[in-house]
């Protein structure tokens, strides 16, 4: 497939669509609220649920939540102010506050030491996912997790003497796999603010282009490197979302 700009955006759309449950792109005034089965479901490669879910775009705003929370809903659909509905959430649910990016243009073309990883690099992967990770103990699946990224060709790594310092990952999507791919960036914090993930996540990027993949990126709205960083490969902001998780 054509990664042409029109693509990209239909299938960032399509994909948020998915997330909602109503057609994001022809929403565009007003509130609208969704009551689904689907917010009960564990969503695939987040291990938890998005009870609540509420995409805030400009003026529109969907709503989406779980059967179990029709009767509170009810309370609030006389609300017309985007604001003032998530504050009033807020005060029963703690949501957790996303800034949803969508890919316009690749801006980074030399991605200097920055490469794919493959099956042999595990041993720099252990060690790199333990300094990042040290509160996570039970390590007995990772390896597998980590062949199964890199035979995807989704892990990019930027490497010094020998030791892997910032990865690009990609976990598992919830909808429209293999369409559309989310990029997650850690670098160990010795190595930050250097420019190391910029130059993982814009190659992720160009690869996932290249694959006919629309690179996806989130972020919590308080995450304001990560934005950053985002922007300087070539995302715009897209929308906000406001989630309620529960396990």
């Amino acid at each position: 497939m054509k990664m042409d700009a029109r693509v990209i955006k239909k299938i960032t759309y399509d994909y948020y669509s998915c997330v909602c449950g109503a057609d994001v792109s022809s929403f565009e005034h007003g509130i609208q609220f969704i009551c689904t089965d689907e917010r009960s479901n564990i969503l695939k490669g987040f291990g938890c649920k998005y009870s609540i879910y509420v995409l805030c775009k400009e003026d529109a705003c969907i709503v989406t939540y779980a059967p179990k929370y029709q009767s509170y809903f009810n309370e609030l659909i006389q609300l017309k102010d985007a604001k003032e509905l998530i504050d009033t959430i807020k005060q029963s649910y703690p949501l957790k506050g996303y800034q949803l990016m969508e890919f316009a243009e690749e801006r980074v073309f030399d991605y200097k030491d920055a490469r794919m990883l493959n099956r042999n690099d595990y041993p720099l992967f252990e060690i790199f996912f333990k300094k990042a990770y040290p509160s996570v103990s039970e390590i007995g699946w990772l390896k597998a997790y980590f062949e199964g990224r890199v035979d995807k060709g989704f892990f990019f790594g930027y490497i010094i003497d020998d030791e892997l310092v910032a990865l690009c990952d990609a976990p598992d999507m919830p909808y429209m796999e293999g369409y559309i791919q989310h990029t997650g960036i850690v670098t160990l914090p010795e190595y930050r603010r250097k420019g190391y993930a910029k130059l993982c996540a814009a190659l992720a990027t160009h690869h996932h282009i290249q694959s006919g993949i629309v690179p996806q990126w989130e972020c919590t709205l308080d995450n304001i490197a990560s934005i950053k960083v985002s922007k300087s490969i070539g995302y715009k902001e897209f929308a906000q979302a406001f989630i309620f998780e529960e396990s």
